[in-house]
């Protein structure tokens, strides 16, 4: 497909005039725990972005401060289902009035063009994760956070299987992911498929056939790459996103973890441990990541939010209006055009 025209400044700022009336300042969370950080918080991830098995679909490129991430966003066919389940309405997940429609009619090309931090900075303070992307993963698919777009529905915890003229499929699939707005396909908790791929497996993604159970499917660890923290990919604010194994081969339980989904820890390459955000095994509101923990730029990911929020809530003082200090956030046009949307239906189109 065509690709789209990198994103320059004048939109990141057009994004930013918004936040003036959409953007919150980000929530703190009482619950969330600072790592016992040993080590400068301000480490370069140059050695995490180069150990990443990306797929051919991705290319990286490591500057000065800052690096990019490039892809179309759409996974091989060997790592997504043959069909999904798509409700009737997005804010309403459940099999009434659910289709079923082949991926090859629902799962789109995206073209997504990232920079971000090469230094991530740790923040105290916590933002809470935004609605549609927060991070992409190694196959050039996106991170989403638990939540469908009502934030209530948590996707691996309320997915559902439905048949339409004889055919069955999921909602979300045996890799945790499924194609949301503008046929982004994008994962909502720890991807065995992705895990598979990274350790030398050949995986498969299918339809769900049962939903029953605490967990989703099994993380397979057959060679010796996979008894060590697996890097999947990275979240906005420049983190590491891993597989929740420890160095030791164990697994590293929710309970381990602060309320983004973090740790500080060893990983491959960092010995002294560096801080990194983890996907868990689980079905519920831990599987994928809360909130960021690094500082996050709000030109795009706290509009957005703002508006999957309602929209109704009255704007910001401007001096309580979080700046856009982090390294831009690149969006595709369909997430462009799924923000337009929003604001249409949310009565904000003069924002448009």
């Amino acid at each position: 497909m065509k690709r789209r025209q990198r994103r320059t400044w004048a939109m990141t700022n057009l994004l930013a005039g918004m936040a003036i009336f959409l953007v919150a300042t980000p929530m703190t969370s009482g619950a969330a725990t600072s790592p016992k950080v040993t080590v400068s918080t301000l480490q370069s991830e140059s050695v995490a972005i180069k150990s990443v098995k990306w797929t051919s679909n991705v290319t990286e490129s490591i500057g000065n401060g800052s690096w990019t991430f490039k892809s179309d966003g759409l996974p091989s066919s060997n790592l997504i289902a043959t069909y999904y389940a798509v409700p009737s309405n997005a804010f309403d997940v459940s099999a009434t009035g659910a289709s079923v429609i082949a991926s090859a009619n629902v799962v789109k090309d995206q073209n997504y063009d990232y920079s971000l931090p090469l230094k991530p900075e740790y923040s105290k303070t916590v933002t809470t994760t935004n609605q549609g992307p927060i991070g992409f993963l190694l196959d050039g698919g996106a991170l989403y956070n638990p939540y469908e777009a009502n934030h209530s529905t948590v996707a691996t915890s309320d997915n559902f299987v439905t048949t339409v003229n004889g055919v069955s499929a999921s909602f979300i699939d045996s890799c945790d992911g499924h194609p949301g707005p503008g046929g982004q396909y994008h994962y909502h908790g720890l991807p065995a498929c992705l895990v598979a791929l990274a350790t030398g497996s050949k995986p498969k993604v299918t339809s769900v056939t049962s939903i029953t159970g605490t967990t989703t499917t099994a993380v397979s660890e057959t060679t010796a790459a996979s008894k060590k923290p697996l890097i999947l990919g990275f979240a906005f604010d420049g983190y590491g996103i891993y597989d929740n194994v420890a160095m030791n081969g164990k697994t590293i339980p929710v309970s381990a973890l602060d309320a983004c989904n973090g740790i500080f820890s060893p990983v491959p390459g960092y010995a002294n441990g560096v801080y990194h955000y983890v996907l868990e095994n689980v079905k519920g509101a831990r599987s994928s990541i809360g909130c960021y923990h690094g500082v996050v730029s709000s030109a795009y990911t706290q509009a957005l939010q703002g508006v999957l929020d309602g929209g109704n809530t009255p704007p910001p003082p401007a001096s309580t209006t979080t700046p856009a200090t982090a390294q831009s956030l690149a969006a595709s046009k369909s997430e462009d055009a799924l923000l337009r949307t929003l604001l249409r239906v949310s009565g904000l189109e003069k924002y448009c």
